[in-house]
């Protein structure tokens, strides 16, 4: 049996996780730091008990909710903060950058606690996708925050300017797999070493 709803989905990717000065140990530290950072956001926000938290080892996607609008004004900025104080002064090989993606849209959740749906797929190939890569390791901020069409139509609709909500946010194209689709992306954070 399916629990099936409209969810908000929020994904995480560290960027170069595996890197060759990357050892276990600093993988570690970097995999703790993020979940220690993304728990704090969620449970700034007053999103943590309901949050579903789908770990990647080298990132995680979140299933909410809440709004897409409450996660672009709550959590992005908790998190985009506490990445900004956690990465101040760190050696390049532990400085932690980010691909963010939130989407909204349907998923089904089984017994096991299994999750399923092309909106589910959508959230991963944004945040696996070349487009958002490249965005990424062409600066030298810690944060790309991808936000789909879907997302910023049901933004507009509501009334909400998704460029009060994240400044400096431009489309692009992206092709991941059989996905093809236009996301709304932006740069955050405190610059660190690229």
């Amino acid at each position: 049996m399916y629990h099936i709803g409209i969810f908000t989905f929020l994904g995480l990717d560290i960027e170069a996780f595996h890197r060759e000065d990357r050892t276990f140990a600093t993988q570690m530290v970097m995999r703790s730091e993020l979940m220690f950072i993304l728990d704090l956001a969620l449970k700034d926000s007053g999103l943590y008990a309901d949050a579903e938290i789908l770990d990647r080892g080298d990132g995680a996607l979140v299933i909410l909710t809440c709004s897409a609008l409450q996660v672009l004004t709550e959590v992005v900025p908790d998190l985009t903060a506490s990445l900004d104080t956690y990465n101040a002064g760190k050696p390049r090989h532990l400085v932690l950058r980010l691909r963010l993606a939130v989407h909204q849209g349907t998923a089904a959740r089984d017994e096991r606690g299994g999750w399923i749906g092309q909106d589910l797929t959508f959230a991963f190939r944004m945040i696996e996708s070349d487009t958002m890569r490249r965005q990424l390791a062409t600066t030298t901020q810690p944060v790309v925050l991808a936000v789909s069409q879907q997302v910023k139509e049901e933004l507009d609709a509501a009334g909400a300017d998704i460029r009060q909500v994240v400044p400096k946010l431009g489309s692009l194209g992206f092709h991941t797999k059989e996905t093809r689709a236009t996301v709304w992306m932006a740069q955050l954070g405190r610059c660190v070493p690229a």
